[in-house]
This record gives C-alpha cells, structure tokens and sequence, in this order.
C-alpha cells in the first residue's frame, strides 16, 4: 500500500475522459492542476480547478478553458483573443501565445478555483482584475519571469 504523500498519477487521456463522462452527466467536475503553464495564477499540485460545460460560443476573452487541441494534447490556458469560430489562448506562465484554436475543440470553462480549502469565482471582480492585469503584463513576462528565477536561486 503506498504511503499517505505518494500520488497516484493516471494518464492525460485516462483523466480527461473521466472529465468529459462527469461533465456529460453532471455538467461540472474537477481536477488539481499539474504543470507551470498557468502559474503564477493557478499552481501545480496546489490548485483545483472547477469545470462546468460550457456552448463554446459563449466562451470569451479572459476565461479559462480545457481544450482538446487536433493532436490530441489537452490545454488548459487562458483565452486571449476570439475570432469568429476561433479563439487564441495563452497559458499564464508561457511568453508565446499558443494559436487560434476552433471553438468546437473547447471541452470545458473553468468557473472557480479551489485553493487551500477555499473556492475562488473566476468572475469574482478580484480574479477579473488579476487576469487583467497579469494580460496587461505578457510583453514584460520574460523579464519578470528572470527576475522571479534571481531572488528565487538557491
């Protein structure tokens, strides 16, 4: 039996279609975030994000969405532009910008943030803001990604 801290890790696929099969039934579901693509907002291991389905025509700047792109890899990032049928996003820790993406690859809307027992609204006017800000911020990231690893070295 393993010990109380080990994890159990299940494949992407294994996960998401899990994902898809609760949001069919119950139109939300859930999972801890894994990976830096979306930190400094959402951290690995740390948060949870709360997913509900979602009409991709409703999906809109500043959301974040779970996708399932063309080759098969699923994203969670942040919608930064929306183009008629498309949509562009952009994971929070990344200085590039991902593409646009067909509105029919959206799987789910990501509503609330669970973070040390507490559940954070993605349209809370605090989250709205920080978004904001944090968009404002993507041509200045690289600097402030180095100046985050020089106070951070060990």
């Amino acid at each position: 039996m393993p010990a109380a801290d080990d994890r159990f890790f299940v494949s992407a696929d294994a996960l998401f279609d899990a994902v898809r099969e609760e949001l069919k039934e119950n139109h939300r579901a859930a999972f801890v975030v894994s990976g830096n693509s979306m930190w400094p907002l959402l951290a690995s291991g740390r948060d949870t994000v709360i997913l509900s389905s979602v009409g991709p025509e409703k999906v809109r700047k500043r959301d974040i969405v779970l996708l399932k792109e063309e080759d098969g890899h699923y994203l969670l990032h942040r919608v930064t532009k929306v183009k008629d049928d498309q949509i562009e996003t952009t994971g929070d820790g990344c200085c590039y910008r991902d593409g646009f993406h067909a509105r029919k690859t959206i799987l789910a809307l990501v509503d609330e943030v669970k973070r040390k027992g507490r559940r954070i609204r993605c349209t809370s006017f605090f989250w709205r803001m920080a978004f904001s800000l944090w968009m404002a911020l993507y041509p200045l990231r690289p600097l402030i990604f180095r100046a985050w690893e020089r106070l951070h070295r060990k």
